[in-house]
C-alpha cells in the first residue's frame, strides 16, 4: 500500500509540475504559437530564460523580427559588420542579414553588443514597418536623449505619432529593454500601422514677418516699387532685409571687402533704399542690412585662409551697420559644399558678438535640410548657426531657380515643393527651436524658355499680364508639391511658368502656423501680388523683441504693455522679461495709464527733480498710491517686491474709487506668514480679483511676497489689472 501511495504521489506530483510547466508557456505560447520553437531552436528565442536580463541590440532585431513576422530570417548575402567592425552571433546572423537587406538598420551605425533602449526599438519599429519617414508632426520632451541625432529625435516622435508607442511625460528612451519586455510591451503585431490624429499647437500670432528687399541699385523703377510696396502693406511686416550689402573680392590687391550698395549718391535724386530705412525707423519696422556674397566664392575663400581679412571685412559690416543706423544684419550668403563651412561659421560667430554688444539682431538665411546627412554637406552648420543667430530664415523656394536651369543644374520645376518644406521645417525646429525660425516664402515666379534652354524670375504682375495675353490654362502639380504652373507657345518658341499661386502660398503659410513657428519671409515685396501681403499681415503682432519667445507665457503681456504703451523694451530690441522691475519704472508704469498728470509735488529727498520718473512719483504720493520705505525716502531704484506691486495697485484703486473689497484666503499658500502686515488686505485682493497667482518655488505655489517682481509679471500683472479690475 505504501508503494502504491508513494507512487501515485509521484503520479501527482509529475502531472502538476507537467500542468504548472504549461501554464508557464501559456504566455508565449499565446504571443508565438506551438510550432515556434522548431522553427527558432535557439534558446534566445525563449523569452522565459533570464527574462530580466537586458537585450542586446542584435538579440532586439532578431526577436522582434521573429516574433513580428513568423520571419526566419535569410542565409543569402554577406552578413554585415557592426560600426567596431564586429560580426553578429551566428544564431542572429540570419535577421541581422534580413533586416540589412530590407534596408531597417545601418549595421555601420550599430553596435551588436550594445544593450537595446527604448529610443533604439522606436526607431527600429518605425523604419521596419515601412512607416519610416521625418513627417513627425508633434514634438515631444524626451529624457535620455544625449548622444542621439537630430534625424533619431524626429524618428522617436514620429514613432509616438504613429501610434507605435504611448507617450508619458519625461519618457527616459535611454532605458534599457528586458528581454520580458519584447513580448509584453514592444510586441508590434503586423499589419498596416495607422497614425494617430495629431494634436496640432497653432500659433496664434507670428512676432516676427520678414520682407525682402532686392537690390536694384541700377534700376531706379523697381527700387521705387519695393518702397512702395511696404509703404502700402506696412502693418503686415515688422522686419525688412535690405539686400545691398555686398562681400566680395574684385583684385587681389583689393583693401576693401565690402560693397555698399545702400546709398546710390545720385545728386538731384531721392534714394529709394535710403528713403526704406527712413520709414521703416519711423514705423517701428527692424531694418536689416543682407548681406550677400552672389554665388561667388572668391571672398569666403580669402576669409578662410587669412584671419586679418576675416577681421577688416566685420569691421567694415559693423561700419555699415553704424553709417545707416541699421537694426541688425541678415547673413544671406548662399553657397553649396562643405569648403567653407567653418569660414561661414567663423563670420557668424564675429558678426554675433559685434552686433549684440550694440543690441543688433542678426539673422541667418539658409538652405534647407531634412537630414543630418544633407545639413552637413553643406555650407550651414546649423549647430552653430543656433548659437550664434537670433533668428534663422530657411529658404523654403528656389527649388528650380532661373539661374541654375541656365547653368543646366536642374530641370524645368516647381519654385518649392510642400512636402518637401514640412520635412525642412520639422528638421529645422529639432535643432533651432519654433521661436527663432522663419519659414521663407516666395511670392514670384520663374519663366523657363525651353527652346532656348533660358531663364527669368517674373513677378505675378507679369503672370498676370502672360495669363491674360496667352489664355493659358493654370494646373496645379500634385498635392505633394502643390505649385502652379502653365505653358504657352509664342513666336515660335515654348514656355513653361511655374509660380506661387495665393492658395500654394496659404497652404505653406498654415504650415508655419502649424508648427507655431517665430514668424515667415516673403521675397520679394514688389511682386504686384496685393492680396499675398495679408497673409502676413494677419498672423503678425508688432513685437520687436528678439527676448520675447511666442507662445511663453507672459507673451501676451508684453505685448499689451508695449501696444498700449505702459512701457517699452530696455532697448528697442530687448524686452527683458526676467529683469526686476524697481519701484521708479512701475509708478511711471501706472502714470501713464493715468494719462500723465501733472500733480503734487516732489517730497523725497532721493527723488532729483527733472529726472523721468519725477512727475510720477510725485502725482503717486499726492494720491496716497505710495509712501516711500522711510521717513523721506522712496528709494527709486530698489527692487519693486510682489507685495509691494499688490499694494500700490491696490492704493491706485483707493484713489479712483474702484472697488476693493474681494479678499482671497491665502491659507493654502506655504509662506502666507512672510506677508508683511501692510500689504495682507493688498495680496489678499489682489489674489480674490486673479490679478496675481502664485509663483513655482522648488515646485510649490508660493506667493513670495518678497520675490522681485520681474518685467514680465508685471507686464502680465497690469494686463490682467486693467481689463479684469479698472475696465470692468
Amino acid at each position: 500500500m505504501k508503494r502504491k501511495a508513494s507512487s501515485c504521489l509521484r503520479r501527482i506530483i509529475a502531472i502538476c509540475l507537467i500542468l504548472a510547466g504549461i501554464t508557464a508557456m501559456i504566455p508565449a505560447v499565446g504571443a508565438i504559437s506551438s510550432g515556434f520553437f522548431q522553427t527558432h531552436t535557439d534558446w534566445h528565442f525563449d523569452l522565459t530564460i533570464e527574462p530580466d536580463r537586458p537585450m542586446t541590440v542584435e538579440e532586439f532585431i532578431a526577436l522582434s523580427t521573429a516574433y513580428s513576422w513568423w520571419a526566419t530570417g535569410t542565409n543569402s548575402g554577406t552578413t554585415p559588420r557592426d560600426k567596431d567592425g564586429d560580426l553578429p552571433s551566428d544564431w542572429a546572423a540570419p535577421y541581422i542579414r534580413s533586416e540589412a537587406q530590407k534596408g531597417t538598420i545601418q549595421p555601420a551605425q550599430l553596435d551588436y553588443s550594445a544593450p537595446a533602449t527604448l529610443a533604439f526599438a522606436m526607431e527600429f519599429f518605425l523604419h521596419c514597418k515601412g512607416r519610416y519617414s521625418f513627417n513627425a508632426v508633434n514634438f515631444y520632451k524626451f529624457t535620455g536623449t544625449e548622444g542621439l541625432t537630430t534625424d533619431q529625435l524626429l524618428c522617436l516622435n514620429a514613432a509616438i505619432d504613429y501610434g507605435i508607442f504611448p507617450y508619458q511625460e519625461n519618457m527616459d528612451v535611454s532605458v534599457t529593454l528586458l528581454r520580458r519586455d519584447l513580448e509584453n510591451k514592444y510586441l508590434i503585431p503586423t499589419g498596416t500601422l495607422q497614425v494617430t490624429q495629431p494634436t496640432i499647437m497653432e500659433s496664434q500670432n507670428y512676432p516676427k514677418s520678414m520682407g525682402f528687399f532686392t537690390d536694384c541699385y541700377y534700376d531706379y523703377d523697381k527700387a521705387a516699387a519695393q518702397v512702395a510696396a511696404l509703404k502700402a502693406h506696412k502693418d503686415d511686416f515688422n522686419m525688412v532685409s535690405l539686400g545691398a550689402i555686398y562681400l566680395q573680392k574684385v583684385t587681389d590687391n583689393q583693401q576693401s571687402y565690402v560693397c555698399d550698395r545702400i546709398d546710390h549718391n545720385r545728386p538731384g535724386k531721392t534714394d529709394p533704399q535710403l528713403e526704406l530705412i527712413s520709414f521703416c525707423k519711423q514705423n517701428n519696422i527692424q531694418i536689416l542690412g543682407g548681406v550677400i556674397a552672389y554665388y561667388n566664392d572668391s571672398i569666403l575663400k580669402l576669409l578662410a585662409k587669412d584671419d586679418t581679412a576675416m577681421n577688416q571685412a566685420v569691421e567694415e559690416l559693423m561700419a555699415v551697420v553704424d553709417r545707416y543706423d541699421l537694426d541688425g544684419l541678415n547673413l544671406d550668403i548662399e553657397l553649396m559644399g562643405t569648403t567653407y563651412r567653418s569660414t561661414y561659421s567663423k563670420l557668424l560667430a564675429l558678426l554675433a558678438e559685434r552686433l549684440h554688444a550694440k543690441g543688433k539682431t542678426l539673422v541667418a538665411t539658409v538652405g534647407c535640410y531634412f537630414t543630418d546627412a544633407s545639413e552637413q554637406e553643406g555650407i550651414y552648420d546649423y549647430r552653430d548657426i543656433d548659437k550664434y543667430a537670433d533668428l534663422v530664415m530657411l529658404i523654403a523656394y528656389d527649388d528650380h531657380s532661373a539661374r541654375a536651369y541656365q547653368n543646366y543644374e536642374v530641370t524645368v520645376g516647381d519654385v518649392s515643393n510642400l512636402t518637401y518644406i514640412g520635412r525642412c521645417v520639422r528638421y529645422a525646429k529639432m535643432i533651432f527651436g519654433a521661436d527663432k525660425l522663419l519659414l521663407g516664402t516666395a511670392s514670384y515666379g520663374v519663366r523657363f524658355n525651353t527652346t532656348d534652354h533660358t531663364a527669368e524670375i517674373i513677378t505675378q504682375a507679369e503672370i498676370d499680364a502672360l495669363l491674360a495675353r496667352t489664355h493659358a490654362t493654370v494646373m496645379t502639380s500634385s498635392a505633394d508639391v502643390d505649385d502652379a504652373y502653365f505653358t504657352y507657345t509664342e513666336n515660335g518658341k515654348s514656355f513653361t511658368v511655374y509660380f506661387e499661386s495665393l492658395e500654394g502660398l496659404k497652404r505653406r503659410v498654415e504650415l508655419a502656423k502649424q508648427y507655431d513657428l517665430a514668424g515667415v519671409a516673403n521675397f520679394h515685396l514688389a511682386t504686384g501680388y496685393e492680396q499675398a501681403f495679408d497673409l502676413f499681415g494677419k498672423s503678425l503682432t508688432q513685437l520687436p523683441f528678439r527676448d520675447v519667445v511666442c507662445g511663453s507665457w507672459y507673451y501676451a503681456g508684453v505685448e499689451y504693455a508695449a501696444t498700449n504703451n505702459l512701457f517699452n523694451g530696455m532697448s528697442p530690441t530687448t524686452f527683458e522679461p526676467n529683469t526686476p522691475m524697481n519701484r521708479a519704472m512701475l509708478v511711471t508704469v501706472l502714470w501713464r495709464y493715468a494719462g500723465q498728470p501733472v500733480q503734487g509735488s516732489n517730497q523725497f529727498t532721493d527723488v532729483e527733480n527733472g529726472k523721468w520718473y519725477t512727475k510720477a512719483i510725485a502725482w503717486a504720493s499726492a494720491n496716497g498710491i505710495v509712501n516711500g520705505i522711510s521717513a523721506g525716502k522712496f528709494d527709486p531704484m530698489g527692487m519693486v517686491t510682489r507685495e509691494q506691486l499688490a499694494t500700490i495697485l491696490f492704493r491706485y484703486c483707493g484713489s479712483k474709487g474702484i472697488d476693493t473689497s474681494a479678499r482671497a484666503d491665502l491659507s493654502s499658500f506655504p509662506d502666507v506668514d512672510n506677508v508683511s502686515s501692510y500689504a495682507k488686505k493688498a495680496v489678499s485682493w489682489a489674489v480674490a480679483e486673479g490679478i496675481i497667482g502664485g509663483n513655482k518655488i522648488n515646485g510649490v505655489t508660493c506667493i513670495d511676497p518678497k520675490g522681485n517682481a520681474t518685467r514680465a509679471q508685471v507686464a502680465t500683472i497690469m494686463m490682467r489689472f486693467i481689463e479684469n479690475v479698472v475696465k470692468s
